[in-house]
């Protein structure tokens, strides 16, 4: 189908199906399965038991937000068709696929994702992505102190002042931080320690909605005086050669387009879009799960997933090294080589969002 026909057709689906079916599955909290049930045979599906497994535990630690379909855009031939991502294996053979296929007149590109975490965690090892890097570095650890380990995804301006880009999960802790608190470079994980890696000191970030639609998960951090940032520099990018920012690359991202990245426990990574325009992604956050929007999808290529925990914050360029992209989350599962997938938000939604513009 055309691009305009796949994303009207996401759209309704979204609206008329996959959104009241998610609204359903929150209402376990109350109505239990009879929620999910009820609401699939009001759309004429046969629903003899509900998808979501709920194991025995205390009804006020059930998520508020369930997770069940992402759906996007994902280019097939020289047209497109509907992205399916289900974040439960048990949705495969579901009435609500079939139901969704079938509207779509079997032109989808359905893949099992799983569970999606943000991307702030773990790994060994001294690179130097991992280590202190005077100047700060696109790529390199950093952390709000009380935050494991993210990435340095660059370097922007609002107004007179330049700031350090990364994720609200990184720099502002999830919401719980405040304005003022110290953001070090290398972050705790990677030994880290305040005040002797004190960079910079959180100023800015999008706080996430728990019961609405998230678009980005951005923060930013005013750099301290005295620490010096470069913010052209990819270090060691493509094949172990460095490269040079490029600006800003075009809002349409097409499936299939070629992208890299460094990270702090990857590294340098190649990979590839898979979908665009995905909305419904829900992503298991320390807060709760949150639903995300217009989100894009990646997958590594080669042997090697395209990110791994602590790569959260990481600038994702196109060929051109121009940014697209801010990776803030990923599953351990799906792409061709099934080393997991990534999500990443727009970097034009995150500036304008951030009231920012990127260096240089």
């Amino acid at each position: 189908m055309q691009l305009e026909s796949a994303r009207h057709l996401k759209q309704q689906l979204l609206d008329d199906v996959v959104v009241p079916f998610t609204a359903s599955a929150n209402r376990v909290r109350s109505g239990g399965a009879r929620a999910v049930t009820e609401f699939m045979r009001g759309r004429g599906m046969a629903a003899a038991a509900t998808p979501f497994g709920v194991g025995a535990r205390p009804f006020e630690t059930l998520p508020h937000v369930q997770r069940s379909i992402a759906i996007g855009v994902a280019r097939h031939g020289k047209g497109y068709r509907l992205a399916i991502r289900l974040q439960r294996a048990s949705l495969r053979n579901s009435p609500l696929v079939e139901h969704v296929t079938r509207k779509a007149r079997g032109e989808v590109d359905i893949r099992v994702v799983g569970r999606i975490d943000k991307r702030a965690k773990k790994t060994a090892g001294v690179p130097w992505y991992q280590r202190n890097t005077r100047p700060l570095l696109i790529g390199a650890s950093v952390g709000h102190v009380e935050v494991t380990a993210g990435t340095i995804g660059g370097f922007v301006k609002r107004g007179n002042a330049v700031y350090l880009l990364s994720n609200n999960h990184v720099l502002a802790n999830e919401d719980r931080a405040k304005a003022g608190d110290w953001i070090i470079q290398r972050a705790r994980f990677d030994q880290g320690r305040h005040p002797a890696d004190d960079v910079a000191r959180l100023k800015y970030w999008i706080r996430f909605k728990k019961n609405g639609t998230n678009f980005v998960d951005a923060a930013l951090g005013a750099i301290e005086s005295g620490i010096t940032y470069d913010g052209n520099l990819l270090s060691g990018l493509v094949g172990g050669k460095d490269r040079q920012l490029s600006g800003i690359g075009p809002e349409f991202i097409d499936e299939g387009e070629v992208v890299y990245k460094t990270g702090r426990t990857t590294g340098p990574t190649k990979g590839r879009i898979t979908a665009f325009d995905l909305d419904n992604v829900v992503i298991n956050y320390d807060i709760g799960n949150l639903r995300f929007d217009g989100q894009i999808e990646i997958e590594g290529t080669g042997q090697k997933p395209f990110s791994d925990g602590g790569d959260s914050g990481s600038l994702i360029v196109n060929a051109g090294m121009q940014a697209i992209a801010l990776l803030f989350a990923g599953s351990d599962t799906g792409g061709r080589n099934n080393l997991g997938l990534t999500f990443a938000n727009p970097i034009r939604r995150v500036l304008k969002d951030l009231k920012a513009s990127l260096l240089p």
